[in-house]
């Protein structure tokens, strides 16, 4: 029989064997699952605790370093200088009888509405109180003014100024000065102190302040011409008991009209002890202190003190009108003491409570006043008496009998002005605009002026 032949296709599916496999997918543990998501959102919430623990601890202390606090920039608000500076003696009498006239129709216009029911609770008052005899009255008013005087204790500290000294029977010893100085500004790191030290020196100075607390502080900054100086006492050094029993003094104001024959109190050393207290009345606000670039106005009083007398003045409402000085009192011919007003000298505190440089242009001189300015026919501004020798002013050429009308792109009007204008300058090269008589008339001019920092 003869053989069949296979095709070449079903020789090779004969020598070819097939393995067919079913994958199936293994079935899924819900259980395994469910325990590994809640481990999940476990530790999620574990290391997002963590790391909000560890932000809010490092937080502090990164901000620190890449912003660390600076301490507030200390300013005082402006004062406006009132007309009745520049006017004559006969204008500034017809204007304080015309103010005298609104205040007093006001005062009868207030009262119109009120005279009833103070005449109904004076009534009261008399029907039910035994009348008070005039000694009464007098010794209370000065319980209200020493209780006024006490309330100054919590701005009032002490500077104690220590020398190193040798004398032939001691040895070698301390020599210590004090004098009361006041806390004029709170910048948020530190109690900024004004101090007055003129002739007094030393190698180093303690604050104390009115609860006994003593500390050693470095002056930050000292003015030479009138011996003012700031210290800076960082409350971070102060227990938190002296910090809550500390204030600052509130600054008021010294160029009203009227504050001439309004009663003050004397704080500090006016007698030059500690703590001491003295009662009186401004006589006059209208001297000036002249120095070096600026003229500050004094305050003169009839309060008779120490010639180491130290301290403040403040008024009724409690506010600070002026700072016992040595300068200002050379300017008094009496015994009273003398002080330089508060609102004079508000810029040279800021400028010293912010270790800003004070510049230095070299001149001496008064403001024209309405009468020179009428009988003489003197422009207004800082009329110059005197340039010092060497100073930034006379290698300008700045001369005597000049007038100076800006400087720095401020106009200035007084010598008063003069000095608050450069107490907002730097030490660089600024335009003085200036008057010159040339024998006829004034002619204005405009010179460069190389202010220099102000140095001892």
């Amino acid at each position: 029989m003869k053989d069949r032949k296979q095709s070449p296709d079903a020789e090779k599916a004969a020598g070819q064997s097939y393995i067919r496999e079913t994958i199936r997918r293994k079935p899924v543990n819900k259980s395994k699952v469910f325990r590994r998501t809640v481990l999940l959102i476990v530790m999620a919430v574990v290391f997002g605790a963590i790391a909000c623990l560890t932000f809010l601890l490092m937080e502090p202390i990164i901000n620190g370093v890449v912003n660390p606090e600076k301490p507030l920039k200390i300013s005082f608000p402006e004062e406006e200088v009132p007309v009745d500076q520049f006017l004559t003696e006969e204008t500034k009498a017809q204007k304080e009888q015309e103010d005298q006239e609104q205040v007093l129709q006001a005062a009868r216009e207030e009262a119109a509405k009120e005279i009833a029911q103070q005449q109904k609770a004076q009534s009261e008052k008399q029907a039910a109180e035994k009348v008070e005899s005039g000694l009464e009255r007098y010794a209370r008013t000065y319980e209200e003014l020493s209780d006024l005087a006490r309330s100054a204790q919590s701005y009032l500290v002490t500077v104690v100024s220590s020398t190193s000294a040798e004398g032939w029977l001691l040895g070698n010893y301390e020599q210590q000065e004090s004098c009361s100085g006041m806390i004029v500004a709170d910048n948020s790191l530190d109690y900024l102190v004004l101090a007055d030290l003129s002739e007094r020196t030393g190698n180093r100075y303690v604050i104390r302040f009115h609860d006994g607390t003593s500390i050693e502080r470095p002056i930050l900054a000292r003015d030479n011409q009138t011996g003012l100086a700031v210290f800076a006492v960082p409350k971070e050094e102060l227990s938190d008991r002296t910090v809550s029993s500390v204030t600052r003094a509130n600054l008021g104001s010294s160029v009203s009209a009227y504050l001439v024959g309004k009663p003050v109190i004397a704080v500090g050393s006016p007698q030059g002890i500690a703590d001491s207290v003295c009662y009186g009345v401004v006589n006059s606000n209208s001297a000036q202190y002249q120095v070096t670039d600026a003229n500050y106005g004094v305050l003169l009083t009839d309060i008779n003190g120490s010639e180491d007398a130290s301290g403040a003045l403040i008024d009724l409402d409690g506010n600070v009108v002026g700072f016992i000085n040595r300068g200002a009192q050379d300017v008094s011919s009496s015994d009273g003491i003398a002080a330089l007003g508060i609102s004079d000298i508000k810029n040279l505190i800021a400028k010293l409570s912010n270790n800003e440089e004070i510049v230095y242009l070299g001149v001496r001189g008064m403001g024209v006043t309405q009468d020179v300015h009428n009988q003489a026919d003197i422009p207004f501004g800082a009329f110059v008496t005197d340039v010092e020798p060497s100073s930034p002013a006379m290698q300008a050429g700045i001369q005597n009998g000049d007038i100076i009308v800006e400087i720095g792109n401020g106009s200035v009007s007084s010598f008063r002005e003069l000095g608050s204008q450069l107490l907002t300058l730097q030490a660089s090269e600024q335009p003085v605009r200036l008057l010159r008589y040339d024998g006829t008339d004034y002619r204005e001019m405009t010179v460069s002026v190389m202010l220099e920092a102000q140095h001892d």
